[in-house]
């Protein structure tokens, strides 16, 4: 919908939208890893996979001089 009325908002909520399925995607198969198989280090991966990308997220967000 974004697209076809050409609205920055409705993409850039889109976009945000994508972004926190994938994030909760990344907890969920972690958890499930490890709840499954027993593998425990995947739980710490998918935390470090949502570190990551929050990082990135703040040195784009942060003010330049």
């Amino acid at each position: 919908m974004g697209v076809k009325l050409d609205h920055p908002v409705l993409l850039a909520e889109a976009r945000v939208t994508i972004i926190d399925g994938l994030l909760a995607s990344a907890v969920l198969v972690g958890i499930t890893l490890n709840a499954l198989i027993g593998w425990w280090w995947a739980d710490p991966i998918s935390a470090l996979v949502i570190v990551a990308y929050s990082a990135g997220e703040s040195v784009h967000a942060w003010p330049r001089p």
